[in-house]
């Protein structure tokens, strides 16, 4: 295993539009050799900072709300993509127990039709959330969408920036930015609480494996661990597969949102983009909880990804291949 430094942009930098600074960024970051992920220094004075702790604060206490009130705020029939989820994804065929997941919709919609709701249930629901009252006053839903906006506002900026670069490559394709601006768009929020191991452990890929994100772009905040002191020896993060093979382990600085590519802006761009297998490896030390925020930014459901596939038959497939019966929409 290695350590890389992933490419680095400031917020300036996107708003400002520099083709000479920016385009080198995008494709040390996204192209056929790079990690996949670019990092965005957020303003010393900008809210962001505040809304990251806030929200990965309540991360420990949604996980540890009874039993019978996180029951409440599962959905099954959205293949639990509403809600707390826990112990439902799969990851090579084992159900994931060692975090737990708390998803909605950044942008939710005032209705959804009956059709759309039955067609694409993973995205057609307004969003669940927990009383103040059974949070100890904190409002989740508040805190929740108030980042996951930052993050969009932020994403959709970078997909400009990203537009641009691509358009030196190819003609013709889809935009990534209007496809995230798109008022039917489908971003979907995930806080993610990684229970404390009661033993010691070297797993790899102890609390998330290796996968592929299938949104356009995933934010990602740098997470918040408890105890925050580890070791100096700890190994645990984020690692990103590189192009050899090889698992090179990738800091997210406190003050940035980073953001990956996935597999739809990879098919959207013809291979320009390149999506990268990564994983969440858990600390070797027991007793340690980790919890995080990450956003992906989607397009609406029939938006044309190439050659007739959808995202929402992307998303489907992606589904079923994590979790039990899940239908896939050929």
């Amino acid at each position: 295993m290695i350590t890389a430094a992933p490419s680095n942009l400031t917020l300036a930098d996107l708003k400002e539009g520099n083709a000479d600074k920016l385009f080198p960024a995008i494709e040390s970051a996204f192209g056929e050799g790079g990690l996949g992920i670019i990092v965005v220094h957020m303003p010393e004075m900008a809210d962001f900072h505040a809304k990251r702790t806030t929200l990965l604060g309540m991360a420990p206490k949604v996980a540890a709300l009874p039993e019978d009130v996180k029951k409440e705020l599962e959905h099954a029939e959205s293949q639990f993509s509403f809600g707390w989820s826990h112990g439902k994804e799969k990851f090579e065929g084992v159900p994931d127990t060692l975090k737990g997941s708390y998803y909605a919709q950044i942008y939710e919609r005032e209705t959804y039709e009956l059709e759309y709701q039955q067609k694409f249930p993973f995205y057609a629901h307004k969003n669940i959330w927990p009383s103040t009252n059974a949070m100890g006053g904190a409002d989740l839903k508040d805190a929740f969408i108030g980042l996951g906006q930052t993050m969009t506002e932020t994403g959709t900026l970078l997909a400009q920036r990203i537009d641009e670069f691509l358009a030196t490559r190819h003609t013709g394709l889809p935009s990534i930015q209007k496809a995230l601006s798109s008022p039917r768009n489908c971003h979907k929020g995930r806080l993610l609480y990684y229970f404390p191991k009661e033993t010691e452990s070297d797993s790899t890929g102890s609390w998330c494996g290796l996968h592929l994100d299938h949104s356009l772009l995933t934010g990602l905040t740098r997470a918040i661990f408890d105890p925050a002191v580890l070791p100096t020896s700890d190994a645990s993060g984020l690692y990103i597969q590189t192009r050899d093979g090889e698992m090179a382990r990738v800091t997210i600085p406190e003050d940035c949102i980073a953001f990956q590519v996935g597999e739809a802006a990879q098919i959207l761009s013809k291979n320009v983009l390149r999506a990268t297998p990564h994983l969440v490896k858990g600390t070797d030390a027991a007793g340690v909880n980790r919890s995080t925020f990450a956003c992906f930014l989607q397009p609406e459901v029939d938006f044309d990804l190439g050659e007739g596939l959808t995202f929402g038959k992307f998303t489907e497939n992606i589904l079923a291949s994590h979790y039990e019966d899940g239908p896939v929409m050929l």
